[in-house]
């Protein structure tokens, strides 16, 4: 960690759910946008995800996924033993390590699962009325600048949103099938899943649900970086950099698109390419 840091750095010192509520919109990806950097189980905005190996003639094999992140050890963590974080100019953490920021981020997405925090039968999250008690309970785990909460607040509610599109997921899954809800019900409070699928089949929530799905579509030039972030990544080129100068976009660009050419990926890269 600096002793000093440099000028764009930054050292530690509702409504319920109903249906008339407007649904939840598609969030937009823009280079000049502050990007919050998160690891969900429902991250295909974010970053492409790696298929097949090109050129094999075997069928791709199935991914195995872990379970949910917990982060026992973090929440675990008194007052003595939380982690400095190390902020840019935007409010964004960079470090002091990677392994922290990620760490962070990770931790966040654990919150969007906990119904306590941020609970599910809200249509919008700023409806969620926890938005301090998270601030305050992430203050307790990590040194944190106050700069720091708008990034912490949004990071939750990209989570918790990620969250809840899996969990329609595999309701709309197991309707399909004809199979028993047991499975959610032991991740969602009874009230809360009702709520929800209440709200899921109302015809406002349909809508936005096929809008966002266009939207969804409408998205060929992804990064690559899975679940770093475009704040990491600025600082990584800065560092790199033998006068310590600010990457220009056209440079983030370009690093936050390569691709391994033994990977084949969801989208074309026809207009990356051009882009770039």
């Amino acid at each position: 960690m600096e002793e000093h840091p440099s000028n764009d750095e930054v050292e530690y010192g509702g409504q319920p759910m109903s249906i008339n509520a407007s649904g939840m919109v598609l969030e937009r990806e823009a280079e000049n946008e502050v990007q919050p950097m998160i690891e969900t189980d429902n991250v295909a905005h974010e970053r492409e995800a790696e298929t097949m190996i090109e050129g094999s003639s075997e069928a791709p094999k199935i991914k195995k996924h872990r379970g949910p992140t917990k982060k026992t050890d973090i929440h675990a963590r008194t007052l003595e033993e939380r982690t400095p974080i190390i902020l840019n100019c935007y409010g964004q953490p960079i470090g002091p390590t990677p392994k922290d920021v990620k760490d962070l981020s990770r931790f966040l997405g654990t919150i969007a699962r906990t119904t306590e925090f941020a609970p599910l039968n809200y249509v919008d999250w700023p409806s969620v009325p926890t938005h301090d008690q998270i601030w305050e309970y992430v203050l307790e785990k990590f040194m944190i600048p106050p700069e720091g909460r708008s990034w912490v607040l949004e990071t939750v509610n990209l989570s918790w949103r990620g969250y809840k599109s899996k969990l329609k997921k595999m309701y709309l899954e197991a309707v399909e099938k004809g199979s028993n809800l047991d499975e959610l019900y032991e991740l969602v409070p009874e009230d809360e899943l009702k709520d929800l699928i209440d709200y899921w089949n109302t015809s406002p929530a349909k809508e936005q649900s096929k809008k966002n799905k266009r939207n969804r579509e409408k998205l060929d030039d992804m990064h690559t970086m899975g679940p770093s972030s475009y704040a990491a990544l600025r600082h990584k080129l800065k560092q790199e950099d033998p006068n310590k100068q600010e990457p220009s976009k056209a440079k983030v660009y370009r690093e936050s698109r390569i691709r391994n050419p033994k990977k084949t990926y969801k989208t074309s890269y026809g207009n990356t390419k051009a882009n770039m």
